[in-house]
């Protein structure tokens, strides 16, 4: 039987084993799963998963233009740029990419309205095109660090392309009677009544976890 791994978090479902935490038997097929069941550790949907010796799919990576680094996106770096600094014990540093991020964010128009097919055309964009290339740049510069940060940008940005789909699927149903927990050092997002023991992203601890809606 097969195996499929989840490409957010890295669980693996055995067919052989099955999901004891989801009920599902021994020897259940990945395609005979429920369209609900999800990723026992991280959450994620079915379609975040992929077949382990599977033949590679190759993806076109595009040229992003100079015009695509928005306000929202440097606040984003800057914020990113603030957390690392702070990791480092550089406070100076933090403080003033703290500011940035706060100046830039302040900068950008609130939107009226919220277009989940928007925010899912922008994730799917994102995991085809935007990750790979950033992915390409830091190998070609061999810089470890910025490579575990796309690494981690790509898991993020699958569990929030998982939510999406969830949320299309489910509707208001997908946070009842649950949590939304958000990991404040790498952005991912778990829903249900508790926290994970560890974030299976970056793997800081549970405490850290802060809840966006409960």
């Amino acid at each position: 039987m097969k195996k499929y791994l989840c490409t957010v978090c890295g669980h693996i479902y055995d067919e052989d084993a099955g999901d004891e935490k989801h009920d599902i038997a021994e020897k259940t097929a990945f395609e005979l799963l429920p369209d609900k069941w999800t990723c026992p550790v991280c959450g994620a949907f079915k379609s975040q998963f992929r077949e382990l010796n599977a033949p590679k799919i190759e993806i076109k990576v595009e040229h992003l233009p100079p015009s695509a680094l928005t306000a929202l996106k440097g606040s984003a770096i800057c914020s990113n740029l603030a957390k690392g600094c702070e990791k480092q014990q550089k406070a100076d540093e933090a403080a003033i990419y703290n500011s940035l991020a706060k100046e830039l964010k302040e900068s950008v128009p609130h939107p009226t309205s919220v277009s989940f097919s928007d925010l899912k055309k922008g994730v799917e964009h994102d995991i085809s095109s935007l990750i790979p290339m950033a992915k390409k740049v830091a190998e070609n510069h061999h810089d470890r660090g910025a490579l575990r940060a796309v690494t981690w940008a790509e898991k993020v940005t699958r569990i929030h392309q998982s939510l999406l789909e969830r949320h299309e699927k489910e509707g208001p149903a997908l946070v009842k009677d649950k949590n939304v927990y958000l990991c404040p050092v790498c952005g991912f997002i778990f829903i249900d009544e508790h926290a994970p023991s560890k974030c299976p992203v970056c793997g800081v601890p549970d405490w850290k976890f802060e809840i966006v809606v409960a």
